[in-house]
């Protein structure tokens, strides 16, 4: 069961996967410099530091100690057996120091022997759960890489409305029909709407090289990054929390655990804080999934009412530009409903990716990682 590593591509690590272990079709995909949302697990799977750590350590745990806790336990009074046995037992002080030392090892490794709830399946569901939590944090980031990169475009044209705000102050004060309290305000807000575009830009470029360690490639590699897929609201009509409780239980890593834990618990104390854990577990587990599914209802709500603002908008924009060509505004007035469409599209598009994340989450809490605890 040792790692066999596959293909390979510039600031990119090494794949976890032996080359027979996917197409020649597949392996072009992953290995193309293009991060695409669809193929966010497989990456994390292939490439991901911390996933690749874990099953090294998964290997090394059986070699150890073995599958089974019987195994595990048998392993720690082995230890225990290794450690009375290099004890002297001879009475001079450096000798009774050592055995008491050894004496002190010896006895908390009977203690994890007898106590221990430990196996090789534990570890695979622990590691598991770690993998595909980052792969639900890889969506989360390339999510919120395209929303601060949708909001760019509304922060650049705040900067320019400052700017001509400002332009504009100056020479208003030149001519003596502003002061310079109006200056200096102009001039502040002017400021204030760089910082933020220079904010935007530290968070995408933040979200970016996020993005890329979680996914294999180094900090100041350029893959492209695609798009996002179209929110597709007709998976919302297959979400019935009631009916995907039952599914979301027998996936959920954490409850898999506990449960384990119960096999391998030998007192009746430890059975029955397990017993208490799980049964908690369960309610919680129906709690995140009830909640998930109350999000995304609110962010459908959401975007199907920044649709409707769009439309509404987009009408609006229709009328400006008749009434501009027929002198009824100014370019000012026209231009001010331009934004607001502006401002409508970029919440359509902000209010799609949050529905996204939302079924995401949800879709998630039934693959396994709805919160047990």
């Amino acid at each position: 069961m040792g790692l066999v590593l596959g293909l390979f591509s510039p600031g990119k690590a090494w794949a976890a996967s032996p080359e027979f272990a996917r197409t020649e079709e597949e392996w072009t995909k992953l290995e193309d410099n293009t991060i695409e949302y669809g193929e966010l697990e497989d990456l994390v799977h292939e490439y991901n530091a911390t996933v690749q750590d874990n099953y090294y350590t998964y290997i090394k745990f059986r070699e150890d100690y073995g599958d089974t806790n019987d195994d595990v336990s048998q392993a720690y009074y082995d230890l225990a057996q290794d450690f009375y046995d290099d004890m002297s037992g001879d009475d001079d002080a450096s000798s009774m120091m050592s055995d008491l030392n050894l004496q002190i090892q010896a006895d908390n490794m009977m203690e994890q022997a007898d106590e221990s709830l430990e196996d090789s399946k534990i570890y695979l569901l622990t590691y598991e759960q770690a993998e595909k939590s980052l792969a639900a944090s890889a969506q989360s980031y390339m999510i919120s890489y395209h929303k601060n990169l949708a909001s760019r475009e509304q922060k650049e044209a705040e900067v320019q409305a400052a700017q001509t705000a400002y332009d504009l102050a100056q020479v208003q004060y030149t001519a003596g029909t502003a002061t310079q309290m109006d200056v200096l305000t102009a001039k502040e807000s002017l400021q204030t709407a760089r910082n933020e575009l220079t904010q935007l830009d530290t968070d995408i470029q933040s979200s970016r090289e996020n993005l890329q360690v979680l996914l294999g490639w180094s900090y100041d590699a350029n893959p492209e990054i695609g798009e996002l897929p179209e929110v597709d609201t007709s998976r919302i009509d297959a979400m019935d929390p009631a009916a995907d409780l039952e599914q979301a239980k027998e996936n959920n890593y954490t409850l898999q655990i506990n449960k384990r834990q119960l096999e391998n618990a030998r007192d009746q104390t430890t059975k029955d804080s397990l017993t208490s854990t799980i049964a908690n577990n369960e309610k919680q587990i129906g709690a995140s999934l009830s909640s998930a599914y109350k999000d995304v209802l609110s962010s459908e709500l959401a975007y199907e009412q920044a649709q409707a603002e769009l439309s509404l908008q987009e009408k609006n924009t229709q009328i400006a530009q008749a009434q501009l060509a027929a002198g009824m505004i100014t370019q000012k007035e026209y231009q001010d409903q331009e934004n607001t469409l502006t401002n409508s599209q970029l919440a359509v598009q902000t209010a799609a990716m949050d529905l996204l994340e939302d079924m995401e989450t949800y879709d998630w809490s039934v693959r396994g990682l709805a919160a047990a605890e």
